[in-house]
């Protein structure tokens, strides 16, 4: 697929040869301008839609050992009650989906909740719910008995004060923070540290191989 993005709704003048699939895509829209709007993209032998506006890791073979890492960083079961913050497409909560009793997704964009409703439609105990982190946690605070895990995967910016003071009230278990930025990172985690939390392992992964930036997935236990 080929996503033209601009900040005007008219799309661009294009003549298309190759049999690709192209969307013009400004603000939260998106307009076809050839073939269809979303894509399938397969990790781990499991397809999700991925529409022109929804985030999707774009180097599905780290993507693989990333949700792989992940697994031994929580040892879920069916008593398991797991938050998945920033949750997108559905990444990581089609995986443990099938291995949790209860499965919490909280994603602001309405492109990639529409994503994430197809890619999890076989499940009864996932909820998904639309909005940004720090409008929905609070309200989450005191509804949520026995949290376990949090897996959260924040844009650059990282997790805003108030959807990380969430978590903490929220008293998980175990913390994932995947992170493409160190330095929002490494502020997030002197506030979980000093909300009761302690950084137990950090793990890098290269997933802009021959770049600067490098993904990290980090685990906080209380």
């Amino acid at each position: 697929m080929l996503i033209l993005e601009s900040d005007s709704p008219e799309p661009p003048e294009i003549e298309i040869e190759a049999g690709i699939s192209v969307a013009h895509v400004y603000q939260d829209n998106s307009v076809v301008v050839a073939g269809n709007d979303h894509i399938f993209i397969r990790v781990l032998d499991r397809d999700f839609k991925v529409s022109a506006s929804s985030f999707f890791q774009v180097n599905t073979l780290m993507a693989e050992k990333m949700v792989e890492h992940l697994f031994t960083c929580l040892p879920i079961s069916m008593s398991t009650t797991l938050l998945d913050l920033y949750c997108g497409v559905g990444l990581f909560s089609a995986f443990f989906a099938s291995k949790c009793g209860r499965v919490i997704g909280v994603e602001s964009s309405a492109s990639a909740c529409e994503d994430f409703a197809v890619n999890l439609d076989e499940f009864d105990n996932v909820e998904l719910y639309e909005g940004a982190a720090e409008e929905v946690l609070p309200s989450l605070v005191g509804q949520i008995a026995n949290l376990s895990f949090v897996i959260v995967d924040p844009p650059r910016a990282g997790i805003e004060r108030h959807a990380l003071d969430a978590i903490v009230q929220l008293k998980p278990q175990r913390i994932a923070y995947v992170s493409c930025d160190p330095s929002t990172l490494a502020r997030d985690a002197a506030r979980l540290i000093a909300g009761g939390y302690k950084l137990s392992a950090v793990t890098p992964f290269d997933m802009f191989p021959q770049t600067f930036h490098i993904e990290s997935v980090s685990l906080f236990e209380r």
